[in-house]
C-alpha cells in the first residue's frame, strides 16, 4: 500500500514536467440564501476572508431558492440550480474550492487554505476582461485560456456575469443579511459552459460572450469571471476575475410602483416622479405602455431639487375599462445619467376601475365559489407570487388565505372588498368575519389590520388591528404550514356605524413577519340587527348559571348548516364546536365548561341565514 502511494504522488508531482507551471488563482464558489439562518450567520466570517485574500482568489455566489425567498434567485433560478445539481449540495451555506474540496461550515475558510491551493501549480493561464456597450445595454467579455502543457479531458470554460455588491436597505429575505458578495447574476453562454476541446502544449484559445443586460442592481458593481474545469473530476485548472469598471452615472430618477382605485370614468392615470440624484433634474427621458401595449415616449422636463417629487398625469390616457388597467414606467435616463439600476427600472402603477354600481348590503361574502382564484370583484395585491389567494381549508370548504409561511418579512399583502353601499344605512352597522391562525413560533409570527375607506382608496381608516397571540386561534405554535380545522376558528363583529352615509371600500392587509398561514371566511357587512338574526322557534341554555354541564337546546325554522361558537367577555373564541348540516326542528347539544374559569360568556349559534346568541354565565 506504500509503495503504491509513492508512485501516486510521483504521478501527480510529474504530472506536467517540461513545461512552466504557473499559481492558480483560487476559485470559491459559495451556495447561500437570504432567508438562510445559517448562512447570515456564517457568511460574515467567510465575506471577511474572501476580501482580505481577493488578491488570490475568484469568488462567485449562488443564490439558492430553499430554505426561503431569496429575491436574486428569482432573477435567475435554472442556472443556480445547474450548479446546485452539478456539485450536488442538499444544503445551504456550502461551498467548493476550485470544483474539488468542499467547505463547510463557510467560517472555516481560512487563508491557509486559500494559499495552498493557489500555489497548487497549473500549466493553464487565464486573461479576462469585460465592457459595456456605449448605451449600456450589453455587457461584453472576452477570454483567452492557454495551457502550456497538452491538456485533454471533458474541458469547459465556464463565464459568469457578477454583481460584486448587491446592498439592500432592508433585508430582502428572512435571515436578516442586507450585503451580498459577488453574485452570480448569468452564466454565459449557460451553465454548461463551452466545450473547449483538448489543448496541445503552448495552445491559446480565445472566448468572445455578449448579455443584453435583463436585470442589475447596479450597473457599476457588474463584473466577470470565467474558469476552465473538467467535468471529468471537476477539478478547476484555472480561474480570472474581471472587477467592475464603474464610473456610470446615475439618472438619480424614481418611480415607486403603486396600486389605486378609479370610482369615476374618464380618469387618467398618474405616477410619482421623484429626484433620487444629488444634482437638481431638469430633464428625464421616459416611456410608458398601458396593458402591455406598444411603448411611448414620454419625455419630462422640470426642475426637481433632490428628494423633490412631482405627480405626473398622462392625460393622453384615459381609463375607460372595468377591471385593472396596468401603466408600466421605464426611466432610459436624466440630465444627471442613465438608470443604472436595471432591476427598478420599469414601475408598474395599477388602477382599479370601480365603475359598477356599489353592492348593496348584506354584503356577503363566503368564498365558496369553485374557481381556484377569489371572486373577481374583490382586488388582490401580494408583494410577489405569495399572498392573498383562493384556498381550501376544509373538505370542500373555501376561504381566502394569506401564505405568510412563504412571505418575506416585511410583506404586506392586500386584499379588497368591491364597493360597499352605506349611504341608506340605518341604525348599527357591522362587519363581521371569521379567521384562523396559528404562529410560527416565538420570533416569526404575523399581523392583520383592517382598513375601511369612503373616498375611493385615497384615505384608510384603520378599525382592527391585532398579532402573534392576539390574533392566534390556536393556542399552540407550528412550523409546519397551517391549514385550520373546523374548530380552530374564531367569528369577529366589529362596529362600522361610523360609516354609514359613505360608499365604502373594506381591505385586509396581511402584514408578513414570515410566520404562518391567516385564513379570512365569510366576510359580512350588515345592520347589525334584525337583517342578519337566524331564524329560531327556540333558543335556551340550561342550567344558567352553570357549575358543571349546561343543554344548549334551538329549534331550527330552515335546514342549515350550524356552528356553535363560544366566547369570553373580551371576545375571543374559546370553544368551537361544528353541528354540521341540520334539519328543521330541536336539537340538543351538551356545553362543557371544564376548561373555563367562572365569568360571562356568549353562545353564538352561527348559520348561513345568521347568527344568534345568548349570555351564559359560568360558575367554578
Amino acid at each position: 500500500m506504500l509503495k503504491k502511494l509513492l508512485l501516486s504522488v510521483t504521478a501527480v508531482a510529474c504530472m506536467f514536467p517540461a513545461f512552466a507551471q504557473h499559481q492558480r488563482r483560487v476559485l470559491i464558489e459559495e451556495l447561500t440564501n437570504a432567508s438562510c439562518p445559517p448562512c447570515a450567520a456564517q457568511n460574515p466570517a467567510f465575506n471577511a476572508t474572501v476580501a482580505a485574500n481577493i488578491d488570490f482568489l475568484t469568488p462567485i455566489k449562488y443564490q439558492t431558492n430553499w430554505p426561503g425567498f431569496d429575491p436574486m434567485n428569482q432573477q435567475n433560478p435554472s442556472e443556480v440550480a445547474s450548479r446546485v445539481t452539478y456539485y450536488g449540495v442538499t444544503g445551504v451555506p456550502n461551498g467548493r474550492q476550485n470544483g474539488t474540496l468542499e467547505v463547510f461550515p463557510m467560517t472555516s475558510y481560512t487563508a491557509a487554505m486559500i494559499q495552498a491551493a493557489y500555489n497548487t501549480l497549473t500549466p493553464v493561464t487565464m486573461n479576462l476582461s469585460h465592457s459595456l456597450t456605449a448605451n449600456y445595454d450589453s455587457i461584453l467579455i472576452q477570454v483567452e485560456v492557454k495551457s502550456d502543457a497538452a491538456l485533454t479531458g471533458a474541458l469547459r470554460l465556464r463565464v459568469a456575469v457578477i454583481e460584486e455588491e448587491i446592498l439592500f436597505d432592508a433585508a430582502p429575505g428572512s435571515n436578516g443579511e442586507k450585503d451580498f458578495f459577488h453574485v452570480m447574476r448569468k452564466m454565459l453562454p449557460n451553465a454548461d459552459g463551452t466545450a473547449t476541446g483538448d489543448f496541445a502544449a503552448g495552445e491559446t484559445k480565445t472566448y468572445s460572450f455578449a448579455w443584453p443586460l435583463a436585470y442589475a442592481y447596479n450597473l457599476n458593481q457588474l463584473g466577470a469571471v470565467a474558469f476552465l474545469q473538467t467535468d471529468d473530476t471537476k477539478e478547476v485548472y484555472q480561474s480570472a476575475i474581471s472587477h467592475t469598471i464603474g464610473g456610470i452615472p446615475d439618472a438619480g430618477v424614481k418611480i415607486p410602483g403603486a396600486f389605486s382605485f378609479n370610482c369615476t370614468s374618464g380618469i387618467s392615470p398618474q405616477f410619482t416622479l421623484t429626484n433620487t440624484g444629488l444634482g437638481n433634474l431638469s430633464t428625464a427621458t421616459l416611456r410608458y405602455r398601458v396593458n402591455g401595449g406598444a411603448w411611448v415616449d414620454y419625455p419630462w422636463t422640470g426642475d426637481l431639487a433632490p428628494d423633490e417629487s412631482t405627480v405626473i398625469t398622462l392625460t393622453d390616457v384615459v381609463i375607460a375599462q372595468t377591471g385593472t388597467t396596468k401603466l408600466d414606467i421605464e426611466v432610459r435616463s436624466s440630465n444627471n445619467g442613465i438608470q443604472t439600476n436595471l432591476i427598478n427600472a420599469i414601475s408598474t402603477v395599477n388602477t382599479r376601475s370601480l365603475l359598477d354600481a356599489p353592492s348593496a348590503i348584506p354584503f356577503k361574502n363566503d368564498f365558496q365559489t369553485a374557481v381556484s382564484s377569489l371572486p373577481p370583484d374583490w382586488t388582490v395585491v401580494n408583494p410577489s407570487a405569495d399572498g392573498w389567494k383562493h384556498a381550501l381549508n376544509a373538505g370542500t370548504n373555501r376561504s381566502a388565505r394569506c401564505n405568510f409561511y412563504d412571505i418575506p418579512e416585511g410583506g404586506r399583502a392586500y386584499l379588497t372588498s368591491p364597493k360597499i353601499d352605506l349611504t341608506a344605512a340605518a341604525g348599527p352597522t357591522s362587519l363581521r368575519f371569521d379567521h384562523a391562525y396559528r404562529t410560527y413560533n416565538a420570533t416569526f409570527f404575523d399581523s392583520l389590520r383592517i382598513e375601511v375607506s369612503t373616498d375611493c382608496g385615497v384615505n384608510w381608516t384603520t378599525i382592527f388591528h391585532n398579532g402573534k397571540d392576539g390574533l392566534a386561534t390556536v393556542a399552540t405554535a407550528s412550523t409546519t404550514a397551517f391549514t385550520p380545522s373546523s374548530t380552530q376558528w374564531r367569528a369577529n363583529e366589529i362596529d362600522i356605524t361610523s360609516f354609514n352615509g359613505n360608499e365604502i371600500l373594506v381591505r385586509f392587509v396581511g402584514e408578513s413577519g414570515f410566520g404562518n398561514n391567516l385564513w379570512i371566511d365569510n366576510v359580512n357587512v350588515s345592520l347589525t340587527t334584525g337583517v342578519e338574526e337566524l331564524p329560531l322557534n327556540e333558543f335556551v341554555l340550561a342550567p344558567n348559571p352553570t357549575k358543571d354541564v349546561a343543554n344548549v337546546r334551538f329549534s331550527l325554522t330552515n335546514p342549515g348548516s350550524i356552528r356553535l361558537l363560544v366566547f369570553d367577555a373580551i371576545g375571543a373564541l374559546v370553544q368551537s364546536h361544528d353541528l354540521g348540516d341540520l334539519v328543521p326542528g330541536t336539537h340538543n347539544f351538551r356545553l362543557d365548561p371544564v376548561n373555563l374559569t367562572s365569568g360571562s360568556y356568549r353562545v353564538v349559534l352561527k348559520g348561513n341565514e345568521g347568527t344568534a346568541q345568548i349570555q351564559w354565565i359560568v360558575l367554578k
